[in-house]
């Protein structure tokens, strides 16, 4: 053999085993990319109890990954698209594909420029997951095809197909084909068209060009390129081809969603995890449209932010949590009210009086709403009501009804003062009460110590389950703590029919505020001092729900209270509640004893003593009922005799009631008469649900006195067979009432607020 072809042979030998050695040796020198030898996690996803997407966060890099999908779970069609539009001999090459690149060197070389590539989808898979830590450079460029070629030394080619589908960015934050599904058509990978297989397969190449929402007139002719490829190689049938070709772009923006945020963001997330909270999707959404309608409402009075929580009493789910109007308005949206700690005015009532009923008053019981001061260790405490009048001998469930605090304080003193309440709210889970009782005193009942909007409808929620206390939830089966049974089921049962009576709280709030629904409802307000936040909460056995009503930067309503702030929320809340699941009421528990009493006495009736003018059945527990009234109790005339303590009141303007008599006959003088309705200040808000829109004002004196003469610059006054009244419209009106035989007059007035 010829000397020069013996070194020509030898050179082909060692090129042969040369590339013998880069082709399958080299690659074992590289490690593959760190970030393909963890596994990709999916971003955290929010879903509803029903399984409806919430919301998905975003990973640590700073997009959405969907889902993490096996090559099984992969469209046949993706795959062909993303074969035509990157790597058609996927399935035959090693890797690097020695062809195409030989092919695209000859092509940049005869065109002086670079005009194609010929990257495979191994190489573009090592490309992604070394993108985020790697500088490039042809050294890089070296080092990346050799890792290619070791992917496919190591990886089977539907492992690494699945790898490069859940890795690829498809622009808009979005990686992986489900989140591009998801995040362009808002729809599982499984229901895509051959379309939209393709347009999806067009956007790796450059997601920022081919982005379909800003560009689609040039991801379009780019799309319609792979279909033709597509049915070039044989994937796609003619007519399968020739319709795809015709379905027009229709792209339905989703980025998995941005429901209920704050209470998504009450939650832990970790990467991959999957979250079924207790949420109702559709509930949540209704919540939130009936937050925006009604502070609409009350945008020209300053109320500008609301919160609502809706809880399942049965499971302590949290069925809806509204934090604010809106997550994203500029007056502080992000803050959620259901957490951040407020003062709830009347609405810790409630707790001091089931603790009494539980130590043997009765809802018959009687407290005086006279004037009281207490000596504390800052000074002398002497609360007021907030209509600023006295309400003599109260009954509580007339005191807890309308809601007034002097009875309340006192009421909360006679059961061993704040150290009482506050041990029993610690143990309802109310986390905000730090303070010693000593720091709170006797103002505890009445709202002076700030708590959390959950922590509060959950300490509700114990009452309407009678007394059972479970934690609230936002995920299922996330407490291991066993229900404990913190009152008495039958004082709490006589409790919720005080707190769902209209009657009881007719002095306070008319027989139709919001607080009257079409159905039974126990429910209370509160408002805190210089009406900073407005509160009510309310329960049937099914659901309790909670909403506070105010401003995050702490300023005032303009004179907006419970009923008239947070109150139209809450009945609305519960209107939806009782058309989509239905509502119900309690049975009565067993062993509880009804009687007749009088409510100026707090006495029960019997057959031996003549009927009172004034009586209501009550509803007692056996062993607390009160004493049996006598003939004592009454003067001859039939009317209630009170202790001298009441004196100044029955002779005072406060005097209500009317047909009462002091024990001692020298306090029995004749009083003067004056206006009983309306008391100065009266607000009325006209309501169309009302007959003649409630625009009718009854004009009456204590005691009644027939001869009256009414007058009224601003409204028109009629009479009705002897009852004057007043046709009222919006505005501050004055009206006087004048004794034509004294000429002695008396004035008042009332302040009308449209609907």
């Amino acid at each position: 053999m010829h000397p020069w072809l013996k070194r020509i042979l030898r050179l082909l030998g060692a090129g042969l085993l040369f590339a013998l050695l880069g082709w399958w040796g080299l690659p074992w020198l590289v490690p593959l990319p760190e970030a393909l030898e963890t596994p990709l996690q999916a971003s955290p996803r929010f879903l509803s109890r029903g399984g409806q997407p919430l919301r998905m966060l975003l990973t640590p890099e700073g997009d959405r990954v969907a889902e993490v999908l096996r090559f099984e779970e992969i469209p046949e069609r993706l795959i062909q698209a993303t074969l035509a539009a990157e790597d058609k001999r996927f399935w035959k090459h090693g890797g690097v594909d020695l062809l195409a690149t030989a092919r695209a060197a000859w092509d940049n070389a005869s065109n002086g420029r670079i005009v194609s590539g010929a990257s495979t989808i191994h190489q573009q898979l090592i490309k992604v997951a070394a993108a985020r830590k790697e500088k490039r450079g042809w050294q890089m460029k070296l080092i990346q095809t050799l890792q290619a070629r070791r992917l496919a030394l190591s990886w089977s080619k539907p492992q690494v197909m699945a790898e490069y589908l859940n890795r690829i960015s498809y622009g808009n934050l979005l990686t992986g084909c489900a989140s591009a599904a998801q995040g362009y058509f808002n729809k599982p990978l499984s229901d895509l068209s051959p379309a939209e297989c393709a347009l999806l397969a067009a956007i790796p190449q450059s997601p920022r060009r081919f982005n379909p929402f800003r560009n689609p007139e040039v991801i379009q002719p780019r799309q319609h390129r792979i279909l033709d490829k597509m049915h070039q190689l044989g994937w796609l049938p003619p007519e399968v081809w020739q319709t795809a070709l015709k379905e027009p772009l229709k792209l339905q923006r989703y980025h998995g969603g941005f429901e209920a945020p704050h209470a998504v963001g009450m939650l832990p997330a970790t990467p991959g995890s999957i979250t079924t909270t207790t949420l109702d999707a559709a509930l949540q959404r209704q919540v939130e449209t009936i937050i925006t309608q009604r502070l609409n409402v009350l945008k020209d009075r300053h109320v500008t932010q609301a919160s609502v929580i809706v809880i399942e009493n049965t499971t302590g789910h949290v069925l809806a949590l509204a934090g604010s109007r809106d997550f994203f308005a500029t007056d502080g949206g992000q803050i959620n009210g259901a957490w951040v700690p407020h003062s709830p005015g009347s609405a810790m009532k409630p707790f001091t009086y089931v603790i009494a009923l539980e130590r043997g008053a009765s809802a018959a019981s009687l407290v005086a709403d006279l004037p009281v001061e207490y000596a504390t260790s800052t000074g002398t405490y002497r609360p007021e009501n907030y209509a600023h009048r006295l309400y003599g001998p109260m009954t509580y469930r007339g005191a807890l009804g309308n809601s007034l605090n002097i009875s309340a304080v006192k009421v909360l003193s006679s059961i061993g003062g704040a150290e009482t309440l506050l041990e029993q709210m610690h143990m309802l889970g109310l986390t905000t009460l730090t303070e010693t009782p000593d720091h709170y005193g006797l103002g505890l009942t009445i709202g002076n110590a700030p708590v959390r909007l959950i922590e509060l409808a959950n300490a509700y929620a114990c009452l309407a389950r009678l007394g059972v206390d479970r934690p609230w939830a936002l995920v299922a089966d996330s407490s291991t703590h066993e229900p404990q049974r913190r009152f008495d089921e039958r004082a709490c049962y006589i409790l919720a029919d005080i707190l769902a009576d209209n009657q009881a709280r007719q002095l306070t709030f008319g027989q139709h505020s919001p607080l009257r629904l079409p159905f039974p409802a126990a429910v209370k307000t509160g408002t805190s001092t210089s009406y900073r936040d407005n509160w009510c909460v309310g329960f049937t056995p099914e659901f309790t729900v909670g909403v506070w009503a105010g401003n995050f930067d702490n300023t005032p309503m303009q004179e907006v209270s419970g009923v008239t702030g947070a109150a139209p929320i809450w009945r609305d809340v519960f209107l939806e509640l009782q058309r989509r699941f239905g509502v119900t009421w309690y049975s009565e528990p067993a062993g509880l004893v009804h009687a007749r009493m009088d409510p100026r006495t707090g006495k029960r009736l019997s057959p031996q003593v003549p009927p009172a003018r004034v009586s209501r059945e009550e509803i007692f527990l056996p062993d607390h009922l009160p004493p049996t009234a006598s003939a004592a109790d009454y003067d001859p005339q039939g009317r209630a005799l009170l202790p001298p303590e009441y004196n100044a009141w029955v002779r005072s303007r406060d005097n209500w009631m009317g047909d009462l008599v002091i024990a001692d006959s020298k306090a029995n003088a004749p009083r003067p008469w004056h206006i009983r309705q309306p008391i100065p200040g009266t607000v009325v808000r006209l309501d169309p649900d009302l007959p003649g829109d409630g625009k009718r004002m009854l004009l009456t004196t204590e005691p009644h006195q027939p001869q009256v003469r009414w007058e009224c610059e601003t409204l028109t006054i009629r009479d009705d067979a002897g009852s004057p009244y007043v046709e009222l419209k919006p505005g501050r009106h004055e009206l006087r009432a004048i004794d034509p035989n004294t000429q002695e007059v008396q004035r008042t007035f009332v302040i009308v607020h449209p609907e």
